[in-house]
């Protein structure tokens, strides 16, 4: 027997809201007051020097995408060396799963799970045209280490310590609820990026910082 669909929307619902509880892995505590004060600024922008100056680093970590009433997740594997992106996602968006390669100049190539091979200039419209989702790669690139995309206009929210606390840039608000200490800087634990009712989560459950990524 079909559900009534009042009642079966309330049932997506509620999975979804109990997935996107399950991938923050509980409440952290609430982060401090934003502050506009130079000294604040200027520790912001040291943060942004030492990550800039790394060529290299990786991190796993645990997506959830939230757009109307469904909802879907993904294990994600980001590795870069020497201006060279690599994304492989486990099971993406319930789609198979899949590596992204982004190269120096920019230029996006994604191989799916079944061999099939997708070129552009432009990784965001590559990954919606072949996933079908909206995943703001080009942004993420610069966000999940809590950096500001260079290209792109902005409002910005910081701590005392110079960690991001609220970016707006590009159309995407991005929310940062939790950060750990690697090798001397704070760099993002959980976020959430929003655009237009659709909510993209993050849980980096590791960061590597300099060094060989593989």
């Amino acid at each position: 027997m079909r559900k009534p669909e009042s009642l079966a929307g309330g049932a997506r619902l509620a999975g979804l809201l109990v997935g996107l509880g399950l991938l923050l892995g509980g409440c952290a505590a609430p982060l401090p007051e934003a502050d506009t004060s130079p000294a604040a600024e200027a520790a912001f922008e040291a943060r942004t020097a030492q990550l800039e100056a790394l060529d290299s680093w990786r991190l796993v970590a645990r997506l959830g995408l939230a757009s109307g009433e469904e909802y879907w997740s993904a294990q994600l594997n980001w590795r870069v060396q020497e201006g060279q992106h690599v994304l492989d996602l486990s099971g993406p968006m319930g789609r198979g799963g899949g590596r992204l390669t982004l190269s120096e100049s920019g230029r996006a190539l994604l191989v799916t799970r079944s061999g099939e091979r997708f070129q552009a200039q432009d990784p965001d419209a590559l990954v919606a045209r072949v996933l079908g989702e909206s995943i703001p790669v080009s942004g993420m690139v610069y966000w999940v280490r809590g950096l500001l995309h260079p290209e792109a206009s902005y409002q910005l929210d910081i701590d005392a310590d110079g960690r991001p606390l609220e970016i707006h840039q590009s159309g995407w608000t991005i929310e940062y609820n939790e950060f750990e200490e690697i090798d001397g800087l704070a760099m993002p634990v959980t976020m959430v990026l929003e655009r237009e009712g659709v909510e993209l989560r993050a849980r980096i459950g590791r960061w590597q910082l300099g060094g060989d990524p593989s």
